[in-house]
């Protein structure tokens, strides 16, 4: 039987679907998803695959490295900031990485983060004044950013005076919806000032990151951050390749779990039962400040983060890319194309989910039968999220730190959406802050 071409939304000569595709990359996937299990379109000149099926997705995701890989593209946009970090290498030299990078990630060094997730979030609202209006996505930003620069690089490194904070924001500028066309067809000697001040940022922080990597080589304290941690690896890794994991978890390492924050507190800020039952089992389970041994406690608090991370994906889509011509059922998806597994539509599907566009943390705690991959935030297979652990940990106790004391209002019940390479609200989320 010949394998058939996947149809999808109707292209116009040139652009594609690029014109429909701007207008709201979310609300055109789910459009789309109606013409069935792979669906064909074209946006700023690449040709996709849309899957909307689990079981492909799941093959996608369990398989990538043999049948299915990063898409050459996508890893080209990043090469020059993060070069053959974990995000962008394959085959041995990413088993090589993932190897070094594991024992970070283990319960016994998740838990030496715990006081900085805690402390972190003390900080930025002993900030705040009763009854004061915040940006809220800046605020958490600027809380992950804190939590992952020491966990990489430990808690006596001043970032602020190393110029940190805004050279991270100017590299991580690329990936605001609005820009990402620019990004993806300027070269990259365009005299367009965001890419300049990207490619500023980009050696600053790696002069940042071989300045304190030349101290770690020379110093024989026993330390616990991330660099320290790949230096002592039996996977020996030059400085070069340190650069590149650093400047990965950089890029990759905070922002999405800052709009997971903002997104759950939205939520929770719409839904005032769902906010008073986390409030009690906050109350039930903390005494004093939140610790590690807390979080372990915290189902309901898990269910929210859980349900936020459906609702709102902060990585809205994954992509890969087949190594060779690949059949989904009937149809055919060439080699080299652009296959795209849609975590929003998946997230959103009735077929999986009662009342799908429902915040209801507590269908986390039913027993259901949907399938594995109706729902993969983190992604799946080998290249699950290597954080993934420790991004749930971060969440739990940054919203217990919060909830404990404060109370969150929002005069707007919708958040207006754009999606790049994550999903962001269209400026900030202005949030009421009142003490409890």
């Amino acid at each position: 039987m010949t394998a058939k071409t996947p149809s999808g939304p109707r292209k116009l000569p040139i652009i594609g679907n690029t014109h429909q595709w701007v207008k709201g990359p979310c609300e055109f996937k789910e459009r789309a998803a109606e013409y069935g299990r792979v669906v064909n379109y074209k946006v700023i000149g690449m040709d996709s695959y849309m899957l909307t099926e689990p079981e492909d997705i799941e093959r996608v995701l369990m398989n990538t490295g043999d049948e299915f890989h990063k898409h050459e593209q996508i890893k080209e946009q990043l090469r020059d900031a993060i070069g053959t970090g974990l995000f962008t290498s394959e085959g041995e030299l990413w088993e090589r990485q993932r190897e070094a990078m594991k024992p970070a990630f283990y319960l016994e060094h998740t838990k030496n983060y715990a006081q900085s997730m805690v402390g972190r979030a003390s900080d930025a609202a002993d900030c705040w004044h009763d009854g004061e209006t915040i940006g809220l996505r800046r605020e958490m930003q600027q809380v992950t950013l804190e939590i992952l620069l020491e966990a990489m690089l430990g808690a006596d490194i001043d970032i602020a005076d190393r110029g940190m904070y805004d050279a991270v924001d100017d590299l991580l500028a690329v990936l605001e919806p609005s820009k990402q066309p620019i990004t993806m067809l300027a070269p990259d000697w365009a005299p367009i000032p965001f890419l300049r001040r990207r490619k500023e940022a980009i050696e600053h922080l790696e002069s940042q990151v071989y300045d304190i990597l030349e101290s770690r080589r020379t110093s024989d304290e026993d330390r616990s951050d991330l660099m320290s941690m790949l230096l002592a690896s039996d996977e020996e890794m030059d400085d070069e390749q340190i650069r590149d994991e650093m400047m990965t978890f950089l890029l990759a390492g905070h922002e999405t779990s800052a709009l997971t924050l903002t997104y759950s507190l939205h939520l929770l800020s719409q839904n005032p039962d769902v906010a008073r039952r986390l409030r009690e089992e906050l109350d039930e389970v903390i005494d004093g400040k939140p610790e590690f041994e807390d979080a372990l406690s915290l189902s309901y608090t898990e269910s929210v983060v859980k349900e936020a991370m459906r609702l709102y994906p902060p990585a809205h889509e994954l992509r890969r890319a087949p190594k060779t011509d690949v059949t989904f059922g009937d149809y055919l998806v060439p080699e080299g194309s652009l296959v795209i597994l849609p975590t929003w539509v998946l997230h959103r599907d009735e077929r999986f989910w009662d009342d799908p566009e429902t915040f209801r943390p507590e269908r986390w705690e039913e027993q259901g039968d949907r399938p594995e991959f109706a729902y993969f935030p983190f992604g799946g297979g080998p290249r699950r999220c290597i954080g993934q652990q420790l991004a749930t940990l971060e969440a739990k106790l940054v919203l217990a730190t919060l909830l404990k004391d404060w109370e969150f209002e929002r005069e707007y019940d919708e958040i207006e959406l754009s999606a790049g390479q994550t999903l962001q609200p269209k400026g900030d989320v202005e949030m009421t802050v009142h003490r409890r």
